[in-house]
């Protein structure tokens, strides 16, 4: 049976540029459908409700700033957190444009586009994602405060996209973790959750990586007993031989 890695392998096993290139860059169909899926979901829920606010926390990011690239719009300052001190240095590089850094400059182009935003305007997309992450940090969703040891004033908004589910081993712990996530929001702030369904592993190169596998119903029960009201709901499904997953849900939710 092959290893499937969890937990502190994040930080010694898990190859964020391997990561990247099959799991967001990569032409693969339902690599595609997965980005759109994201894109889709930030249009319709920020042309339905005007979100907007000082402070975002994006909670367990990875070596990804897709989600950044969307929401700088609506939310100038970005605290970014992951578990893992790979995927946190990927990001720290691209944010101060070191030589050895990640390229996303195709990535933010496309996005730019779908927006139908100027496409030669990119470079100055690029320069407001690099502005708004103002700081990098480690989380760890299984404590009570995620960011220990650093505490801070409830955010305005938290996005956080493919994770809770990576990192808890029960349902339980789930439900706690979606708690933890919900107090660091202020009453009236918004929580966008992306999450993969019914999926017990996923791929990284050669390796298989732990996912709880949830289903839509679950995560949206989750989310109201920590005290929201969501908003706006969707699926989408997917195959891929990246994971296991039946599809992909996406909820936003006011806490209340």
């Amino acid at each position: 049976m092959a290893t499937v890695y969890r937990g502190d392998a994040y930080n010694t096993d898990f190859e964020s540029t391997t990561y990247l290139k099959t799991c967001v860059f990569s032409d693969l169909e339902a690599v595609q459908k997965a980005n759109a899926f994201r894109s889709d979901m930030f249009e319709k829920t920020f042309s339905k409700c005007d979100f907007t606010g000082p402070r975002l926390l994006e909670i367990g990011g990875g070596p990804n700033i897709a989600n950044a690239i969307h929401a700088c719009t609506r939310f100038p300052e970005i605290i970014f957190s992951d578990y893992s001190e790979k995927c946190r240095q990927a990001v720290e590089k691209w944010v101060k444009n070191t030589p050895d850094a990640v390229d996303w400059s195709q990535f933010i182009k496309s996005v730019c586009d779908k927006e139908g935003n100027d496409r030669n305007k990119w470079e100055e997309r690029q320069a407001m994602v690099r502005q708004s992450i103002r700081e990098i940090i480690h989380c760890d969703l299984l404590k009570s405060n995620p960011l220990e040891p650093k505490v801070y004033e409830p955010f305005d908004a938290i996005v956080t996209s493919y994770c809770v589910e990576a990192a808890c081993p029960d349902k339980d712990s789930f439900k706690e973790a979606i708690k933890n996530i919900v107090n660091l929001l202020k009453p009236g702030g918004v929580l966008f959750i992306f999450t993969v369904l019914n999926e017990s592993f996923y791929v990284v190169g050669e390796k298989r990586f732990y996912c709880l596998k949830v289903e839509e119903t679950f995560v949206k029960t989750a989310v109201v007993e920590a005290g929201c009201h969501i908003v706006s709901a969707e699926f989408h499904s997917l195959d891929t031989h990246l994971g296991d997953l039946s599809g992909m849900s996406f909820l936003a939710a006011i806490k209340q």
